[in-house]
Formats: structure tokens, sequence, C-alpha cells
């Protein structure tokens, strides 16, 4: 409940103003990314509750609204923002498999 008592970590997105989740909904994923690490961190949960396509359905879903708000507070339109996520998942993503060919080897 981010938003309705102190954050529970630096940088927690804020639920105020109506963001706050149904009362029977549950939490799926949170992700967070350290510039100094460099790397990010994913946590998912409940998995016995959901089908991994709709994981793929959030992510997809996740992919739009941030390319609205980036547009909304950058100098960029959003189907750059848009052009922009979409490439760094492709790159991401054959960046992953390669690693995963070399592991097969």
């Amino acid at each position: 409940m981010i938003g309705f008592r102190a954050a529970e970590h630096l940088g927690a997105i804020s639920l105020k103003g109506g963001l706050a989740p149904a009362k029977n909904a549950f939490e799926l994923a949170r992700f967070w990314i350290s510039p100094d690490e460099g790397r990010s961190h994913v946590v998912i949960g409940f998995p016995d509750k959901w089908r991994p396509e709709l994981l793929g359905s959030l992510l997809v879903e996740s992919v739009h609204t941030a390319a609205k708000t980036y547009a909304q507070t950058a100098q960029m339109s959003e189907e750059e923002a848009l052009r922009r996520i979409w490439q760094g998942l492709d790159e991401e993503r054959a960046r992953l498999n390669a690693e995963l060919a070399k592991e097969s080897e």
C-alpha cells in the first residue's frame, strides 16, 4: 500500500490519487534498476494464481503505458518512446537467446 504510509524503499512508486489496486488484487511483479550496479532486479509473486501468458500480456500493456507516460514527461512522441522500448526488449531478448545458445553448445 505504498502512498498510504511511508515508502517501503527509496524510489517507491506512490499509489496515491486512485492508483491503489482493488481489494482482491494481488501484486504480480516488482521491477528495480540499479544504475550503480548496471543491472535490474525482478521479483515475481504468486505463480499459483496466474498463467505465464498473463505476465506476457501485462508486459505488453506496461510497454504501451510506459510509452504514453514517457511521452508526457519527455521531449519525444509516444510513437518514438514505444519504438525505443520495443528496441530495448528486442536487444535484451537477442542477448539472452545468444547466451542460452552458448551455454547449450
